[in-house]
């Protein structure tokens, strides 16, 4: 087609391109360059997942397709993965699930401490496990898959799932306290009963009132939407599952698990010294009501400042423990000098 174009066509013959000049074909300029631990120049290849896919199902799937033609590749040729995604989930999974044994080993001991009974602290424990399966069930349900922010959300929702069932199994302590010594276990199941009558309600809706707190993300649209509506589901599934358990699984494990002596708080030497601490406190506090709230006043004012210095981020940093390493050049250097700086760049990385 350039061939045959006219330069000129004035009188007689028209000129074309041919005619001057000879046109071929040349090879075009690269734009870019792959290399490997600093051993020279590859192919490289990125699998894009589709977006809402399973990211762990693609990677497995990838992993399949790549063990299944790997004996049909020409001799010399091999592939190998240099970043994948899975072992960053699991690591997510493996985080959540050291956290759920953490949290549940403080709940046992706050218990003990303050209790001083091994099976009510089993009520807090078996809830853990409960709530988080029900947040689990409602992202099933609505086609939610699990991933860093979502599995973030649970996280973030276990350090106040267990406050309704402390509580409650404190204020049974109380009421089983002031029973005779030698009273009946129908007489122990009425005080639980009365108990978790006296402070259910309040704990329910202080764990809905947690539950809406999140409420606000779901506003959020775009990217921003997209990143924090995940971790935003998950932690109001885990709540909403807490204030339901809160007043129906809970009262029900305490009825089968609070048995045996219940030592009174006064005789716990830990409740006597922290109650020994506490009175004059408050002591003072309800005294000198109007120089409390001054107090709190100033304290508040005095972070203005440092807030108004904190600036803001649309995306903290997040230290995931996987490094994705993607250099770019300036766009007047050579391909020579790119592969140049790129191998070596390579050779230190791999280094350590």
């Amino acid at each position: 087609d350039i061939e045959g174009l006219v330069v000129k066509a004035e009188r007689g013959t028209p000129v074309l391109i041919r005619d001057i000049a000879r046109v071929e074909l040349g090879p075009d300029e690269r734009r870019g360059i792959a290399e490997l631990n600093g051993e020279g120049e590859v192919v490289s290849g990125i699998a894009t997942a589709r977006y809402g896919q399973n990211a762990l199902e693609v990677i497995r799937n990838v992993k399949e397709k790549l063990a299944e033609i790997a004996p049909g590749l020409p001799a010399g040729v091999s592939i190998a993965t240099v970043y994948d995604r899975s072992e960053l989930i699991e690591r997510a999974i493996t985080t959540l699930k050291t956290t759920l044994i953490e949290e549940s080993i403080i709940v046992a001991l706050v218990c003990l401490v303050f209790l001083m009974h091994v099976r009510s602290a089993l009520v807090a424990i078996l809830m853990l496990p409960v709530g988080v399966l029900i947040a689990f069930i409602a992202m099933r349900a609505l086609g939610m898959n699990s991933n860093i922010m979502s599995l973030g959300g649970v996280a973030i929702a276990i350090g106040a799932m267990v406050d309704a069932a402390i509580v409650m199994i404190e204020n049974a302590h109380k009421h089983i306290e002031r029973l005779k010594e030698d009273h009946s276990n129908a007489e122990r199941a009425d005080a639980i009963i009365d108990a978790c009558r006296e402070v259910g309600p309040a704990l329910f809706f202080s764990l809905l009132i947690i539950t809406v707190s999140f409420l606000p993300v779901f506003t959020l649209e775009a990217q921003e939407g997209r990143l924090f509506s995940p971790l935003a589901y998950t932690k109001t599934f885990a709540m909403a599952g807490a204030a339901m358990l809160s007043v129906t699984l809970v009262p029900v494990l305490m009825l089968f698990f609070i048995r045996g002596r219940i030592i009174p708080e006064a005789k716990n030497p830990v409740n006597r010294m922290l109650i020994w601490l506490y009175r004059p406190i408050i002591a003072a506090v309800m005294r000198f009501k109007g120089g409390t709230i001054v107090l709190a006043l100033i304290a508040m004012a005095a972070t203005v400042y440092p807030a108004s210095r904190l600036g803001s981020e649309f995306m903290p940093t997040l230290n995931e423990g996987t490094l994705f390493y993607m250099p770019t050049s300036l766009p007047g250097m050579s391909i020579t000098k790119a592969a140049e700086l790129l191998q070596t760049q390579d050779k230190i990385i791999k280094s350590f």
